[in-house]
């Protein structure tokens, strides 16, 4: 029995206001032709399937045609609802969908009840936890903390239970394998931006170690928990990794932000045949992303706009002063440009803060001025001060006839 293990499809999902809808659509049929290339017999999405609770419709229906071509190809899928999921909305028709070998885990009460499969002369549990808010199912569980930690710990508890009482049952027909899906932060995991709150101090890029405490996202898990397992398919952090021989996070199969640019994107496959020699499959869907730094000659650069031309980038312009037109130009480049920032080096000695440029401005220039600096790194030049210069005199010829005094920094007639 041949498996993939994915997680985080997040469809509906953007890039920095642009449609994904295409990448999206390229990511499914990748995962379908993954499937099919490698004879898988079980797809496991451990959750997010969906970017939020809401899901716009081309997201649903793509999400239909890609589980009736697995149908259609005799794989079962076994998916888990995410923290960015509707559990409800995602396992209606769970029932029906079973009888296709699409089995969905949304509820509290599936995370002890496994899809059993048959593997020659092995019996394989898996067991689906879905994202659980600890807020909501800790009173259900009798627990006195409400903490992921807590929580986690007597889920896996009762699954124990079951799994001891199933193997007592299958003691004649053969070996018992159990795969745990779950959707979590465990630890010494490596976050990235694109994730919501954890509820942790946890910089992208980093590993994190366990921690009960959380204010209001998903804190940190101890590896410990999935110990007894032959496979635990964790869903919910972006980057591919590998915690412990057989706890791993498969990521995301698209690139959701600038700091998953560097991260490894596919899925893990194995075979039961062998549960040690699991592989690691390389996806590269989607558009390149590109984070470009320095002076907007060298961003504009001929053999820069060939490379990233086609990419989302992100561009830090690092000149001393704004130059004419930064954002204009940078965006008739790189069509795809998803975020633009001016931050030139900071400048030797003490400078002015604004508001005591601005206290210290005596005229109206000297106050549009301080204002240009602040806002764009360099004050009006010839042709702009010309324009200022009309602009205030046209001030002092209408406060002239009215009578009227000017408020703040005085324009005297």
């Amino acid at each position: 029995m041949r498996w993939l293990h994915t997680s985080d499809w997040h469809l509906g999902r953007g890039f920095h206001g642009t449609s994904l809808h295409d990448a999206q659509q390229e990511m499914l049929d990748t995962v379908c032709r993954t499937v099919e290339e490698h004879s898988v017999d079980v797809l496991l999405v451990a959750g997010d399937v969906y970017d939020r609770a809401l899901p716009p419709e081309w997201a649903v229906s793509m999400l239909e045609c890609c589980l009736l071509r697995l149908a259609e190809a005799g794989t079962t899928v076994i998916i888990t609802s995410g923290n960015h999921d509707s559990a409800q909305r995602l396992g209606f028709g769970r029932g029906l969908m079973a009888a296709s070998g699409v089995h969905l885990r949304t509820a509290l009460d599936d995370a002890w009840s496994p899809v059993v499969l048959e593997d020659g002369s092995e019996t394989v549990l898996v067991y689906g936890v879905p994202y659980l808010e600890p807020q909501l199912v800790s009173s259900r569980l009798e627990l006195r903390r409400a903490t992921h930690t807590a929580v986690m710990t007597e889920v896996i508890a009762r699954i124990r239970q079951d799994v001891e009482r199933r193997r007592r049952e299958l003691t004649e027909s053969g070996q018992v394998r159990t795969v745990l899906m779950a959707h979590l932060f465990a630890a010494r995991g490596v976050g990235s931006d694109s994730e919501r709150v954890i509820g942790v101090e946890a910089p992208a890029g980093e590993p994190v170690e366990h921690s009960e405490e959380s204010s209001g996202g998903l804190a940190v898990v101890p590896l410990e928990l999935f110990d007894e397992f032959d496979y635990t398919a964790l869903g919910h952090l972006h980057g591919r990794q590998r915690l412990a021989p057989r706890v791993r996070y498969s990521g995301s199969p698209l690139r959701y932000s600038f700091s998953e640019s560097r991260q490894a994107k596919g899925a893990w496959l194995w075979d039961s045949a062998d549960w040690e020699a699991i592989t690691a499959v390389d996806w590269a869907i989607g558009r390149g992303l590109a984070q470009l730094s320095g002076p907007l000659e060298e961003i504009l650069d001929e053999e820069m706009v060939r490379r990233h031309r086609e990419d989302f980038v992100q561009v830090t312009v690092t000149d001393p002063q704004r130059p004419e037109r930064a954002f204009q130009r940078t965006q008739e480049a790189y069509p795809y440009l998803a975020t633009f920032v001016h931050r030139p080096p900071e400048r030797q000695g003490a400078a002015l803060t604004y508001a005591e440029a601005m206290h210290r401005a005596e005229t109206p220039g000297q106050v549009v001025e301080s204002f240009l600096e602040h806002v764009r790194g360099r004050g009006a030049d010839g042709q702009e001060r010309e324009i200022l210069d009309d602009a205030v005199a046209a001030v002092r010829r209408e406060l002239a006839r009215s009578g009227t005094a000017a408020p703040g920094k005085e324009i005297q007639p």
